[in-house]
């Protein structure tokens, strides 16, 4: 599993972003704001694989 993980790592990355392309969607069409609170943590973990991570974005997690 560990080495078809690491071959396919980037896959595995263009998905998890695809569903939260299409879950970001769905959250803006509904009035609801649970969903929305779902949808910031699932972009919270996005945010925390993301290239751009800085100092900044480092302390926002602790809080």
């Amino acid at each position: 599993m560990l080495n078809w993980l690491l071959l396919h790592w980037n896959d595995v990355f263009a998905i998890y972003g695809g569903i939260v392309a299409l879950c970001t969607t769905i959250v803006k069409i509904t009035p609801s704001t649970k969903d929305d609170e779902i949808l910031g943590k699932i972009v919270k973990v996005a945010d925390f694989f993301s290239t751009a991570f800085t100092k900044a974005d480092a302390e926002k997690l602790k809080k």
